[in-house]
């Protein structure tokens, strides 16, 4: 048996298996989209070909030098609040993360695998998370690089995509969790690509009325910093793979081309202070008394643009922290895979 864990976040994927870890973009492409070149040069770009079972008659890129790879144009996003789980490029994203977890392994270790993975917390129990387990739950036939394989997933659980990054802090690969996990109150807000979820726990279980999944997140950060930056400079449609760009490698720099490059700084400070106004406003009206909550915990892969500004913002000295907060609940998500293979597949651990 195997224990493979990832999230298919709106911005990045995360993957783990027992050998390594994966994050790469949210999007795939089509391999003809790399266009043709009569010298055969060897590309240093980090990103693997695939055909799997669900469209065979095409070949597909993904890894982390896919945006690198092919304009922006060329890519395919999963991004989307409508009806996402469904989706064919959905679906052909999460077997390509298979098929890559998978190769790290021989034939014969690919026959009983179990995979935790989360969902927007209001998502969670829903019939478009049963269909989206059910999509996992079965062999999965990949094409990578050439290789094909197959990937039988025996067991799949879902959990709250914040439940990870709890786990990840308060219980060991062994499945001993700390008891404070199960005798405190924790709210964490999860900022990430296409939502903020506010979550409360108590003893494992999420509070309804003190948790909320609102469904905007970094992308639409990024969607009004190019529409202000289109306006001052006169740009049109600036794709928002700039901005996050700039984002990712300190700039806050949107880089076109060599000669076309436009500073976003100014315009940033001001788009984030509006997002955490807003979202400390929802939390508000989530948690109408802050003082019932012993621990607020900050996490996601926005945490890095917005958290400091939140911190300040926010206001409470028991806000915390995660450390590498992008993988948090990758991180929680894989220890809980791991118990389950060491304790057999009885556990149910607050999981689907």
């Amino acid at each position: 048996m195997l224990a493979f864990a990832f999230d298919v976040g709106n911005g990045f994927v995360k993957a783990r298996n027992g050998k390594r870890k994966i994050i790469a973009p949210s999007v795939i492409a089509k391999e003809e989209t790399l266009g043709n070149s009569s010298i055969d040069f060897e590309s240093n770009l980090n990103y693997q070909t695939y055909v799997s079972n669900l469209d065979d008659e095409t070949t597909y890129i993904w890894g982390e030098g896919i945006k690198e790879a092919v304009d922006p144009d060329a890519l395919i996003l999963t991004y989307t609040h409508n009806n996402r789980y469904t989706q064919k490029r959905f679906k052909l994203l999460c077997s390509f993360i298979l098929s890559e977890l998978a190769s790290d392994y021989e034939d014969h270790e690919l026959n009983d695998i179990v995979v935790v993975t989360g969902l927007p917390s209001q998502e969670v129990g829903t019939k478009e998370a049963e269909d989206f387990k059910r999509f996992i739950k079965q062999k999965h036939v990949v094409t990578r690089n050439g290789e094909q394989r197959v990937i039988n997933v025996t067991d799949v659980r879902i959990i709250e995509q914040p439940l990870g990054t709890l786990l990840n802090v308060y219980m060991n690969e062994s499945g001993q969790v700390h008891k404070e996990l199960m005798t405190s109150t924790i709210t964490v807000v999860d900022f990430g690509a296409g939502t903020t979820i506010i979550d409360t726990f108590k003893n494992l279980k999420r509070i309804d009325d003190k948790s909320e999944t609102y469904y905007e997140g970094m992308n639409d950060v990024y969607k009004r910093i190019a529409k202000k930056l289109e306006r001052e400079h006169g740009v049109k449609g600036l794709d928002l793979s700039y901005i996050e760009e700039g984002f990712q490698n300190g700039s806050l720099v949107a880089q076109i081309s060599k000669r076309k490059k436009y500073s976003f700084e100014h315009i940033a400070k001001e788009v984030i202070i509006d997002f955490i106004e807003k979202r400390i406003s929802d939390i508000d009206s989530t948690l109408t008394n802050r003082n019932s909550i012993d621990k607020f915990i900050v996490t996601g892969g926005g945490e890095n643009i917005a958290g400091e500004q939140f911190k300040e913002m926010f206001n409470e000295e028991s806000l915390n922290s995660v450390n590498d907060s992008q993988q948090a609940n990758l991180d929680g998500f894989y220890k809980l895979a791991l118990t389950i293979l060491s304790k057999g597949k009885n556990i149910h651990a607050n999981a689907m």
